[in-house]
């Protein structure tokens, strides 16, 4: 009885959860598209003021990050953030029953999308790398909408029902899902067949890492994009999308194809081409920084590395 328990307090859980999402989904779905974004602001403020722990971790985040902003400054900066943690959160429920893939390209238009579909071939196929800036849905979706083939590799969330809500709602816009625990396999597969490979990769990463600096502070990075690019020749390019306004209407940039670093030490070459890779995500953030998702605790390693030499000490 009491094993038994857990388990059925986190199906409960789940259930409620997914409950709500379609709830939600539903109702904005029938809203106007201004009210639908009135709506994601006072999400994000909401969600400012019931969620002091995420509060906590994007202030220090910041500071830490942007050491020159003051008090205020720092207070406006991490209120902007959850802002558009509201509104991204919005906009993707909203657009499942209100945008398609002909219309993604009005409301994100992106430049280098040609270059990308010019860099691919019918055995290898584009990196695209990018990070948690905007509406990052829909930079995804907006590749995908005009030159097609774009496989998104995503860490599945732990809700079943939630997992499989998104994986429809990036399907509907034309992305196909690869999940990370099924390893290089797929991703390999789609670069041969000439897809486009996105990958996410600001956020902290348990496996297969290279400790580069991110904001001068040890971060531990995916060693997925560079490694793959290596090995496979697969032109890599940086993208990014950054929200107009307080809208919904967003504009793209995809930067490529990036020369890499080979000397022939594979090793070395992961490590330093990351470094790269997380040096150009550093200046898309720095660009517009009330747009990235400080919430995350993506300097785990450099603050379990404070943690232990604290002991130490």
């Amino acid at each position: 009885m009491t094993k038994d328990k857990p388990g059925f307090l986190r199906r409960t859980q789940y259930l409620t959860e997914y409950a709500a999402i379609r709830v939600l989904s539903a109702v904005t779905g029938l809203m106007p598209e201004q009210m639908a974004a009135w709506a994601g602001r006072n999400l994000g403020r909401l969600l400012w003021l019931i969620a002091p722990r995420r509060r906590l971790i994007a202030r220090g985040n910041i500071e830490r990050a942007m050491p020159h902003l003051n008090g205020q400054a720092l207070d406006r900066m991490v209120k902007e953030a959850f802002l558009n943690i509201g509104l991204t959160a919005m906009e993707t429920l909203w657009m499942r029953r209100r945008v398609n893939p002909d219309d993604i390209a009005r409301r994100f238009p992106m430049d280098g999308i040609e270059a990308v579909d010019g860099a691919r071939r019918s055995d290898r196929g584009v990196i695209v790398f990018t990070l948690h800036l905007g509406n990052w849905e829909l930079c995804g979706a907006t590749v995908a909408a005009q030159i097609g083939g774009v496989r998104a590799l995503a860490r599945p969330v732990n809700n079943p029902h939630v997992r499989a809500y998104t994986t429809r709602l990036r399907e509907r816009l034309g992305m196909t899902v690869l999940s990370t625990r099924d390893g290089v396999r797929p991703m390999l597969r789609a670069l041969r067949a000439g897809g486009v490979l996105a990958v996410l990769m600001d956020q902290h990463v348990n496996r297969a890492f290279v400790p580069a600096t991110f904001f001068a502070r040890p971060a531990a990075t995916t060693a997925v994009v560079a490694s793959l690019a290596l090995r496979t020749g697969a032109p890599v390019f940086a993208g990014y999308g950054v929200r107009q306004g307080r809208g919904f209407r967003h504009h793209g940039q995809l930067e490529g194809p990036l020369e890499l670093i080979q000397t022939g030490d594979h090793e070395a070459d992961v490590a330093a081409n990351t470094q790269r890779f997380n040096d150009r995500l550093e200046q898309f953030v720095r660009k517009h920084p009330e747009q990235w998702l400080w919430t995350h605790r993506r300097w785990k390693l450099a603050d379990r590395a404070a943690t232990a030499g604290h002991k130490e000490k």
